[in-house]
């Protein structure tokens, strides 16, 4: 189990995001399904989610499956012994790099993705900062030159305001790609929430606020940022 350890992607997925720059967008074009497995004492919880739902449940083994490089997940709600009538299976390839170390794998997701075979790539380290890099991160100027920061990290130094962010990376209801404020207190919505998009090479980036459960930006934007 220790070999599927990691955070594998969605390869199309990622791809799409590359290329548009918007996650909201890019998740209409391409499933953002991640599969996280990561060991937990002696346990194996793996995890996978759409960014909008998610599943928890307990990766009991990896067995071949009848191929050379075919294998399955052996999954179950809870990491103790149950009958094999409850397990469910997770079909998967994998093939090993000239280190014997597994990059990349095709997956047949029963849950998220019904069952379609697709590629999924390995993360490096956290998952949130590669999408903050793909998508936002940098060194930009406004209108007026001012410096306005965006960090791998999470992390937004403004003219007139820092704080930790976190993109927002499936919102089906939202009229605009966002990124919000991480929240100060437990049961209080008081996140900041700003709307963003990119055009021409640009980076806009607008208010955005909540009408009922909706998040919804301005037409006008805040700053038009140009990156340095």
């Amino acid at each position: 189990m220790k070999d599927v350890e990691g955070i594998w992607i969605n390869e199309a997925y990622l791809r799409t995001l590359a290329g548009l720059k918007s996650p909201h967008a890019a998740a209409k074009k391409a499933a953002p399904v991640v599969i996280v497995i990561r060991r937990e004492g002696r346990a194996y919880p793996i995890v996978v989610t759409d960014f909008n739902k998610a599943s928890l449940q307990a990766l009991l083994d990896v067995e071949p499956d009848g191929k050379p490089g075919a294998y399955r997940l052996v999954v179950a709600p809870d990491d103790k012994p149950i009958s094999s009538k409850e397990v469910k299976y997770i079909r998967f390839e994998a093939n090993r790099n000239p280190q014997g170390k597994i990059e990349r794998l095709r997956v047949a997701e029963p849950d998220f993705m019904k069952g379609k075979w697709a590629d999924y790539v390995t993360v490096g380290g956290e998952l949130s900062p590669q999408l903050n890099r793909l998508v936002i991160a940098g060194d930009y100027r406004d209108e007026k030159g001012r410096p306005w920061v965006f960090k791998e990290d999470g992390e937004a130094s403004w003219p007139e305001d820092k704080f930790n962010f976190e993109l927002s990376l499936n919102d089906p209801g939202a009229n605009c790609d966002y990124l919000q404020s991480e929240g100060a207190a437990k049961g209080v919505d008081d996140k900041k929430r700003y709307g963003y998009g990119w055009k021409a090479g640009k980076l806009s980036v607008y208010r955005a606020r909540m009408s009922g459960k909706k998040v919804v930006c301005e037409a006008k934007p805040l700053a038009v940022l140009t990156p340095q």
